[in-house]
């Protein structure tokens, strides 16, 4: 009897390991099958739609690429807590999947604001994002490109910190008149190193963050933040 009871706890962990690495490894499949898929996509304006169909998922509002470090689809649903806990194809995932801000009502909106998942134990498409805490990696990378159904937009890095205490990045809908301005000097005012970028009184922003792992936010919500205005796209050379 207790050769069948070591016997069925044998193939209970076994079976549960399996699917731990099944899990493991069907979201980061999710992340690495992306790198190429602009690459392979000569019609940007039907990105999105592709990747809708490709991923079972009509919440895909975007495809963010910084080229030669990360390209991933950007989701968004009726909340800002869905897809902490949820992959791209809605199903339930401790990785979850980058999303918009729900309260972005459009991707033309003054500030665009984008979450994802960093975690220490695991590799994660947003942990390449901790790279930029190195000014060298920034200069290799200052650029941040964006997919829709509206065309490519090219967005520049002008600020990388770390925060714990002050959202006011987080703010959508404050700052009226100059207080925006002042807002957007206050956040390159804060970055770790002096990208050179300028910013003008009515740049449009792309925020994004994610853990900071220097502490973690499994026991300190310390998050790294990435804030980028929108610069003229080059044209196309057919």
């Amino acid at each position: 009897m207790k050769k069948i009871i070591k016997l069925v706890l044998c193939m209970c962990i076994m079976l549960v390991s399996v699917y731990l690495i099944y899990d493991y490894y069907k979201d980061y499949n999710i992340n690495d099958e992306n790198d190429d898929f602009i690459s392979n996509n000569n019609d940007e304006f039907e990105l999105i739609s592709e990747l809708k169909s490709k991923y079972n998922n009509n919440e895909i509002v975007m495809y963010m690429e910084i080229p030669d470090v990360l390209s991933v689809p950007i989701v968004q649903t009726e909340n800002n807590s869905f897809y902490l806990t949820h992959n791209i194809y809605r199903e339930e995932s401790n990785k979850g999947t980058p999303y918009l801000d729900y309260r972005n009502k459009s991707l033309n909106d003054r500030k665009l604001i984008i979450y994802g998942h960093n975690k220490m134990n695991m590799t994660l498409v947003f942990s390449k994002l901790l790279d930029y805490q190195n000014k060298n990696f920034y200069d290799a990378h200052p650029e941040i490109e964006i997919f829709s159904d509206h065309g490519k937009k090219t967005y520049k890095v002008f600020s990388v910190f770390t925060e714990k205490e002050d959202f006011d990045y987080l703010d959508l809908n404050g700052f009226p008149g100059l207080e925006y301005y002042e807002h957007l000097l206050n956040l390159k005012k804060k970055s770790i190193y002096d990208t050179g970028v300028s910013i003008e009184e009515n740049s449009k922003v792309l925020v994004i963050q994610t853990c900071s792992l220097e502490n973690g936010c499994d026991n300190i919500a310390e998050y790294q933040v990435i804030v980028a205005k929108e610069v003229p796209t080059p044209k196309k050379i057919k």
